[in-house]
C-alpha cells in the first residue's frame, strides 16, 4: 500500500515493476485482511484450472458456469458451424493480485480517495490487469473493481483493457459477471466519444472486438448474457444511447398503444437521437458476419430467444438504411442471400416455412420488427407472397397473431386493407371467441388511419358482439 500525502493507495505490486511516483510511501496494510477472506480460495480450487468450452459449463472460483447455462442451457450448447470453437483455459487469478484488487475495492468503497488519487488507482490498475483481463473480468469479486475502474479510467487505459482482451471478448461477454464488465467498458468509451478526439482510439479498439466477433456471432448472439453485449455493441457503432428503450425490446403494453394509434407511424432515420452513423462500416462489418452464416444457423438464429433480441435491434438501428436491410432481412426469412434480386426478395419455396416459424415465440417477436422496418417494397411483397390467404390462420394462433396486428398496424394503402377484409372480415365473431380481439382493434385503427371500411367494420363488430 501507498501513500499520496497523508493518504493511503495501493501501490503497483513492486515485484511487478517499480511505482511511477518517488513520493510513494510503502504502509501496514490494515485494511486488506477482511476483504481477503472473500477473495480466499480452498487448496483444491487452487489447484484447478478452467475451460470455457462451447459443449461444456465449468466453473469458476466462485461457483458458476462462465456461459450462463444455468438459465439458458439450450441457447448455449448450441454449436456455430461458422468457426471451429476453441476453448478458452481460464487460470486461476494470482493471490497476490486477487489482494491488490481488493485493497483497491476497500479504499473505494470507503471513499477516502478524491479524483486525482482515484485516476492514479485507476492507470495503475488496469495496467496491473494486462495480459490477464480474461481472468480478473470473470471474476465474481474482482469483477466488480474492474468495473468501478473502467468507470473512472482515461480513454487510453479504457481501450488498452479492451485491446488486450479483443482476443477473448466473446467469451467475457458471455459470463454471467464477465458481461457486466464488457457492458460497463462499452458505456465508458460512450462516455469517451463526447470529445471527438477520441474517435480514432475508439474506432481502432472496437474494430479489434467487432472483426472477432464476426468470426462466429451465433454463439454470442444466442448466449443470455453476450446477447445483451452484442445489442450494446450495435448501439454503440450506430451512435445511440446503449440503454435506450426504443431499439429494445418494447413492453407488450408499449406495443399495443402504438398500434391503436389511429397515426401512421414507421421508425424513421431521422427520428433517432443521433441520426448518423457513428461507425458505419463496424456496423456494416456485424451485420456481414449475421450474413454470412451458414443456413444451419440462421434457422438457430431465428427461433432463438436472445438472438431474436439481438437481432431486433439491429433491424432497428438500420432504418433509413435500405440497402442494408432489403440484403439481411430475406436472409432472416430464411432466402438465399444469392437469389435475392430486387422485385424478387422472397423465394416461394420458403413461403410455408415462414408461416410456420411465425408460431414460435421468438420469431414472432422479431417478425414484428420486420414489418415495422421493411421497406416498401419488401413489405409489400411479404404481404402478398407470405399473409395473403393465411390471415385468419395466423390470426386463430397464441404467437402468429401478434404478427398479424403488425401487418395490419403498418398497412400501407387502402388496397392492402381491402384484401385484410376480405379475409378477416366475416371472422370478427370467430376472433372473438378465440380471445383475439386485439386483432380487430388493430384492424379498426388501421381502417381509420386509411380512411376506409370504418361503416363496414363498425357493422361486422356490431353484429359479432350481438
Amino acid at each position: 500500500m501507498v501513500s499520496v500525502g497523508s493518504k493511503a493507495l495501493p501501490s503497483k505490486r513492486p515485484r511487478i515493476r517499480k511505482s511511477v511516483e518517488d513520493s510513494l510511501m510503502v504502509e501496514d496494510d490494515k485494511s486488506y485482511k477482511h476483504g481477503w477472506k472473500r477473495n480466499n480460495l480452498s487448496s483444491k480450487a487452487k489447484k484447478e484450472s478452467f475451460s470455457l468450452d462451447a459443449n461444456t459449463s465449468k466453473k469458476n472460483v466462485s461457483g458458476r458456469g462462465h456461459d450462463g447455462t444455468a438459465k439458458s442451457h439450450k441457447s448455449w450448447k448450441h454449436h456455430s458451424s461458422s468457426e471451429p470453437q476453441t476453448s478458452v483455459v481460464r487460470k486461476q487469478v494470482d493471490p497476490d493480485l486477487a489482494k491488490y484488487f481488493s485493497e483497491i475495492a476497500n479504499l473505494f468503497e470507503s471513499n477516502e480517495a478524491d479524483l486525482e488519487e482515484r485516476s492514479v488507482l485507476c492507470r495503475n490498475a488496469l495496467e496491473e490487469t494486462r495480459g490477464k483481463e480474461f481472468e480478473l473480468a470473470t471474476d465474481y469479486i474482482i469483477s466488480h473493481t474492474l468495473q468501478t475502474l473502467l468507470e473512472g479510467c482515461d480513454v487510453d487505459h479504457l481501450c488498452g483493457f479492451l485491446r488486450g482482451c479483443a482476443k477473448f471478448f466473446p467469451a467475457i461477454a458471455m459470463d454471467r459477471s464477465g458481461s457486466h464488465v464488457a457492458e460497463t467498458a462499452l458505456k465508458s468509451l460512450a462516455v469517451h466519444l463526447q470529445d471527438e478526439q477520441n474517435y480514432s482510439v475508439v474506432e481502432e479498439t472496437l474494430t479489434m472486438i467487432c472483426k472477432v466477433i464476426v468470426s462466429n456471432p451465433v454463439d454470442l448472439m444466442c448466449n443470455c448474457y453476450g446477447s445483451h453485449v452484442f445489442q450494446s455493441l450495435f448501439c454503440l457503432c450506430k451512435g445511440v444511447p446503449l440503454d435506450s428503450s426504443e431499439f429494445h425490446r418494447a413492453k407488450p403494453s408499449a406495443v399495443l398503444a402504438e398500434r391503436l394509434n389511429l397515426n401512421a407511424f414507421r421508425l424513421s432515420g431521422n427520428d433517432l437521437p443521433h441520426p448518423h452513423l457513428l461507425f458505419s462500416d463496424l456496423l456494416k462489418l456485424l451485420i456481414s458476419g449475421i450474413l454470412k452464416c451458414s443456413k444451419k444457423d440462421i434457422k438457430t438464429l431465428q427461433t432463438d430467444q436472445y438472438s431474436s433480441l439481438v437481432l431486433q435491434t439491429a433491424l432497428k438501428l438500420l432504418v433509413g438504411h435500405d440497402e442494408e436491410l432489403l440484403k439481411i432481412i430475406p436472409v432472416l426469412l430464411g432466402c438465399k442471400k444469392e437469389n435475392v434480386v430486387e422485385g424478387n426478395f422472397i423465394e416461394m419455396s420458403v413461403v410455408s416455412s415462414i408461416v410456420d416459424l411465425m408460431k414460435e415465440t421468438a420469431y414472432s417477436h422479431l417478425m414484428e420488427v420486420i414489418l415495422e422496418v421493411a421497406p416498401e417494397s419488401l413489405y409489400n411483397e411479404m404481404f402478398t407472397k407470405v399473409f395473403r390467404n393465411s390471415l385468419f390462420h395466423l390470426s386463430s394462433h397464441q404467437c402468429a397473431n401478434f404478427v398479424v396486428q403488425a401487418l395490419i398496424s403498418h398497412a400501407r394503402d387502402q388496397d392492402q386493407m381491402e384484401f385484410i377484409w376480405k379475409e378477416l372480415g366475416t371472422k370478427f365473431r370467430e376472433l372473438i371467441e378465440m380471445g383475439r380481439s386485439v386483432v380487430i382493434a388493430a384492424l379498426i385503427a388501421a381502417f381509420q388511419r386509411l380512411h376506409t371500411h370504418e361503416q363496414k367494420c363498425c357493422q361486422g363488430l356490431a353484429a359479432a358482439v350481438g
